[in-house]
């Protein structure tokens, strides 16, 4: 673990944040959604292993009935290259098999694209974990010590 006041690096254009998950409705009906649930690793690993396609790092969460993966893209250009990728592609219509017309779970996304100047982190006595993880930290000082400053740095 990292100790001590940290931020991400301020150096970057943009950053694509892709949020992606899924809401067990019927959770008795694990047949209906745990192949569901089992579409998203394979992806996962396929992005660890090969990161010229872009995704910078992920997080994953865990609610009771609910999933939610954050994900940090250099561009939005290589996120959609992904989603049109053939490994991706398989394991889209997979997934989209198992959830359409799948009434005990439901899937989203989200995607922003936030510019330069418009993101801010601050991370203290944790480690590498999610913006700061994707793109780099660096310690706070002087300018950096306030999230107005942060915000405003170019």
């Amino acid at each position: 673990m990292d100790q001590g006041r940290y931020t991400n690096n301020q150096e970057r254009e943009e950053v694509v944040v892709f949020l992606i998950g899924m809401h067990i409705k019927k959770w008795w009906a694990i047949h209906k959604w745990l192949p569901v649930l089992l579409a998203m690793p394979p992806m996962l690993k396929e992005l660890t292993q090969h990161k010229e396609l872009g995704c910078l790092a992920f997080e994953n969460f865990w609610r009771f009935r609910e999933t939610l993966s954050v994900q940090y893209w250099r561009s939005e250009e290589e996120l959609l290259a992904y989603s049109r990728s053939e490994g991706h592609l398989k394991a889209w219509q997979r997934f989209n098999q198992k959830a359409r017309n799948n009434t005990s779970v439901g899937i989203y996304h989200e995607n922003y694209i936030v510019t330069e100047g418009k993101f801010e982190s601050a991370y203290v006595n944790m480690p590498l974990f999610g913006l700061g993880k994707a793109i780099g930290k660096e310690s706070m000082g002087s300018k950096t010590n306030s999230a107005k400053q942060r915000i405003g740095l170019k």
